[in-house]
């Protein structure tokens, strides 16, 4: 059974939603939520809601850094950055006045300075990584500067993909729900690669100005806590740009391509302390178009595997709907990193739901 539902902020404009996600007040899957098992995913992104989610769930000094990264980039580079416009509460282009790389350097460790660790191990984090950063930043730099960094430079574009933005070939293999994301970079403004294609100049039918040149997914690995030494100093593991791209982070580039149909190049830019990773078409097969391709058809076996969960149960309650659907899901709480950061009350009202000691 199919109804109409409210106006979903942007990029969600007005869809037809199955009536089980109404019930449960979910309206799109996101490549973040494809990298956790069944189990984490329902509890994170079902059981709880959106508010509690923003209120309950911790943040930790390694997701700080990342985010402080990532701005330093965007303040120096970006024309154009997308935010939720507070009073609409809608994704709307904003013009940003670009500073220097140092002086954005100077500005995202003021902001990480007032960040709050979540216990002593984090605190011993964010001092290491107040001094990671600013080399972090500039060895991402030079990955984007190896990139050619073209203008217009758009950053955080929030894309949606669905049956209606892919090609024929995903028909039989889409979710209900569409897939959200928002792209770090996006380089250029090419027109003639559009005008080459038999759909319009953007076949996803998103306001967006044509094709870019190229995507740009930026990734930041930190040092890893060692023991506590003698002096009861913290000691760590030094990261290096890896040598293989995560199979997550692939899928997340694949979505990325997905919203201009493959057909523009997506790299996948890592930076650590001590240097920098690009992989590309070039020398990684999953970035290659049919390795996106099949990527993307990999997440959505997965959301279309939760959805056929959820809808056998969609004539009953939300709460009754969530019950059925944990006695069908593993609880997996022995996942290396699915259940991490979750407060401790948190993790125990989890393990209630699966009936787990």
């Amino acid at each position: 059974m199919q109804i109409k539902h409210k106006v979903l902020q942007d990029p969600l404009e007005e869809k037809t939603l199955p009536e089980f996600a109404i019930k449960l007040n979910i309206n799109h899957f996101s490549a973040t939520q494809f990298s956790i098992p069944d189990a984490a995913w329902l509890f994170k992104y079902v059981y709880l809601t959106q508010e509690q989610r923003r209120a309950l769930l911790e943040s930790n000094s390694a997701m700080e850094a990342g985010k402080r990264v990532g701005d330093a980039l965007q303040r120096t580079y970006a024309e154009t950055i997308y935010k939720i416009n507070p009073l609409t509460k809608k994704v709307a282009p904003t013009t940003n006045e670009k500073i220097t790389l140092d002086n954005s350097i100077q500005e995202q460790l003021e902001i990480f300075k007032e960040y709050q660790p979540v216990n002593d191990k984090d605190s011993d984090k964010k001092i290491k990584y107040l001094e990671e950063v600013p080399e972090i930043i500039r060895h991402a730099d030079a990955g984007l500067t190896e990139l050619g960094v073209a203008s217009p430079v758009t950053c955080e574009r929030q894309i949606s993909i669905d049956a209606n933005t892919l090609d024929e070939s995903f028909l039989l293999h889409c979710s209900s729900l569409p897939i959200v994301g928002r792209i770090d970079f996006d380089f250029g403004n090419n027109n003639v690669l559009g005008k080459t294609l038999s759909k319009e100049v953007n076949p996803t039918g998103h306001h967006t100005p044509a094709f870019p040149h190229k995507i740009i997914e930026l990734k930041t690995k930190y040092s890893r806590l060692g023991k506590v030494k003698k002096d009861g100093s913290r000691s760590f593991l030094v990261s290096a740009p890896p040598a293989t791209p995560s199979f997550n982070h692939l899928v997340q580039c694949a979505v990325y391509g997905a919203n201009w149909n493959f057909q523009v190049p997506v790299y996948l830019l890592y930076a650590t302390a001590t240097g920098y990773q690009i992989f590309d078409s070039n020398n990684c097969i999953h970035l290659t178009q049919e390795g996106m391709k099949k990527n993307l058809q990999i997440m959505m076996r997965t959301f279309i595997r939760r959805e056929k969960i959820l809808s056998q149960f969609q004539d009953q309650t939300r709460s009754e709907i969530i019950e059925h659907a944990i006695g069908l899901m593993d609880g997996n709480f022995d996942h290396p990193y699915a259940w991490n950061g979750m407060p401790e009350e948190l993790l125990q009202e989890a393990k209630q739901l699966w009936k787990v000691n």
